[in-house]
């Protein structure tokens, strides 16, 4: 349930951007011949909810493990220190550029994001069975996960995943217009 503190946020937010900015991420990304609803919009909120708070709330890097073996993934693979090395004997002319880092999300895209996990985490699949298993199938797909990948890891067989998805969105999507007809 939420909180009183959250409902202000979540009636005070700019409701008519985020539909619009659902909208044009949605347009972009739905197959050709294919009407745009809000299920569409909700999961494209989503998928840049779940991108966006991965890039503003990256986690602590992990001590004591090795981040990468010393040796390269393939053949023709070479590792930053192998530039380095090189460029250090006059090998190479130039040296290599730092590994590049996602561009840092707008405040409009942090507030969107928190906005909608929220909404994400208190509204989608609030009536279903198995929640926290459906929603996690969600999210990873959300997350850039394929889909065999996250079906293998959960447990859900395609029609569930796809059938948790399509609720989730419309779960969210019906909050969204609730909330968008209060401020309206």
């Amino acid at each position: 349930m939420l909180s009183a503190d959250q409902v202000i946020r979540l009636r005070n937010h700019d409701w008519r951007t985020t539909i619009r900015d659902g909208t044009q991420a949605a347009e972009e990304h739905v197959k050709e011949g294919v009407a745009v609803d809000g299920n569409h919009i909700a999961w494209e909120l989503l998928r840049e909810a779940v991108s966006v708070s991965r890039i503003a709330y990256a986690s602590p890097p992990r001590t004591g493990l090795p981040a990468k073996s010393s040796l390269p993934d393939g053949v023709d693979d070479v590792t930053v220190w192998q530039m380095v090395s090189a460029y250090l004997k006059g090998e190479i002319e130039n040296l290599p550029s730092s590994e590049t880092k996602a561009p840092r999300p707008s405040a409009q895209q942090v507030t969107r994001a928190e906005v909608i996990l929220e909404l994400w985490h208190h509204v989608a699949l609030s009536d279903k069975g198995d929640r926290k298993r459906l929603k996690r199938a969600v999210y990873l797909k959300a997350s850039g996960m394929r889909p065999r990948a996250v079906r293998d890891k959960t447990g859900l067989n395609y029609q569930q995943l796809w059938k948790a998805q399509k609720d989730a969105c419309s779960d969210v999507w019906e909050k969204i217009m609730q909330l968008a007809k209060l401020r309206g």
